[in-house]
Order: structure tokens, then sequence, then C-alpha cells
């Protein structure tokens, strides 16, 4: 599991290493700002590359002034929902990192309507588009973006509505700020016995960290496929930069590949308090 260094790298962390441990050796935690990637990780270079991507407000593919100037700065304040919850994250801070999602998929429907359907950007301008009219714009579109299990309506819907949770001060939030520390063994049952405790510290609780890293490595996924799909001309003129592109977000799909085979980015219930039988 592999965490951002808080104000050195400042970005989401991009790894898939299962959260195992003999839990009589002590809690699953790590210090504070310990989990560190440097700038190797697919994750990383393609945050930057959006930066960099959008350093020249690139003009999309519905072509108007709207949507042009919008978009990009949307895209930018999405940007810096993902990395701020990765600094968040990294730092042990997960009930505030998990607030974010909840505005992170907002941001995403909102980006998603202004650059792919006509008219929203001018909407959206003008304070008169809220993230659910928007994701329903841009999810009537035909798209082969995603492939989920249900359809893009209904599973752009499911999220905003998982995270209404997150949205307020619920226990389910403040939830994340508990990690189990083992005290002995069941002599009948062979079972790790033990306290959940309070991180005020903060340490990073690895199983919490290493869920929210999954997730929000899975939705820059969705922000790169919303890229590729509203600025299609743009980037066709500018070879060399798609293909470094398209070589980050292979990566990206690689780590997630591993992170879905152990349903790493589970986020609706903290890992550390769902894995206490």
């Amino acid at each position: 599991m592999i965490f951002p260094t808080p104000l050195i790298y400042g970005v989401i962390p991009s790894a898939y290493e299962d959260i195992q441990r003999d839990e009589l050796k002590g809690p699953g935690i790590s210090a504070s700002g310990t989990k560190g990637i440097g700038p190797s990780s697919p994750v990383q270079k393609a945050c930057y590359w959006i930066q960099d991507f959008f350093s020249d407000p690139p003009r999309p593919d519905i072509g108007s002034d709207a949507a042009h100037s919008n978009a990009s700065l949307i895209g930018i304040h999405l940007l810096h929902i993902i990395r701020g919850c990765g600094l968040l994250n990294g730092t042990g801070y997960h009930s505030a990192a998990v607030t974010l999602l909840r505005p992170m998929e907002d941001a995403l429907d909102c980006f998603a309507a202004v650059l792919l359907v006509d008219g929203a950007a001018e909407t959206w301008a003008n304070d008169k588009l809220k993230a659910s009219d928007a994701a329903k714009k841009w999810t009537k579109l035909p798209t082969d973006m995603f492939h989920p299990s249900v359809s893009l309506p209904e599973y752009r819907k499911y999220l905003r509505g998982a995270f209404n949770k997150y949205s307020h001060c619920s226990r389910e939030l403040c939830n994340w700020n508990l990690f189990f520390v083992p005290r002995s063994k069941d002599t009948n049952t062979g079972g790790t016995i033990g306290t959940l405790e309070l991180n005020t510290t903060p340490h990073i609780i690895d199983s919490n960290g290493h869920s929210i890293d999954a997730f929000v490595t899975a939705h820059l996924i969705e922000f790169i496929a919303v890229i590729k799909k509203g600025y299609s001309k743009e980037l066709s003129d500018k070879g060399d930069s798609l293909s470094l592109l398209l070589s980050y977000e292979k990566g990206i799909v690689d780590i997630m590949e591993k992170h879905n085979a152990h349903h790493c980015q589970e986020v609706r219930v903290p890992p550390e308090i769902s894995r206490l039988k």
C-alpha cells in the first residue's frame, strides 16, 4: 500500500498491496506521511499530464466558448479534489478524505455535462445546473467509455447516493477514524480479541487508507475517459501527448485490475471495521 507524501508529491497513491498482517504484532497503522511514492507512478504521471493539459485551456469537441472556459475550470477543480483527497488520506485524516467523495462525483458529472452536452456549460455558468441534473444530461449520450454492471445513469446515481452519508456528520463518516488494536487470542475460537481505538495522532489506518486509495484511483480512470471523449479532436492533433496519456491510463488500469480482484475500492463501510467479526 502506497500513499502520497504530504507536501512533497501532493498526489494520490497508486498501489495494490493486499492488507495482510499478523494480528498480534500490533494494529495495522503507519506513521502519517510514510507511505509516499515518487513520480514513477502512472497515477502521479496522469495527474501531472492533466494539470499540464488544462494549463492552456483545450478546445472541446462541441466547440462553444462557454464549454471551452468552463470545462477547464471544472476540470482543474476536480483534479484538486483528487489530489486533496490523496493528501488527507496519506496523512491519516481518513474521515476528512471521504467527505470529498461526494463532491468528487458531483464535479465529474458537471465536468462531463459541460464538456459533452450542448448548452450545459451556459446553464452551469448561470448556476442553474445541479450535479444530479448534469449527470442525467451526459449519461443519456451514447458512450462506450465505461462498462458498469448496471446502466450508466443508474451507476452515477448510485455513487452519488452512496456518499450522501459522508456529506454530513454521520456515525458512518466518523467511523473512518477507528482502528483495531489486538490484545489477545480467544482460547476457544482462536480469534483475536481487541479494542477499537480513536485515531487521534493521526496515523494512517492501513486498511482504510488502502480502500480510499483504490476508490480514488478508479475515479481517475473515469476522469481520463471523459477527457478523451470530450477533447478527442484536440488530442488527435497532439499525438505524442495522447500517447503519453494512454500509456499512463494502461498503467492505472493494471493497478485497478488488482484492486478489483480483492474489492479494495469498497468505501461504503470502513474496511478496518467491516473485517471484524
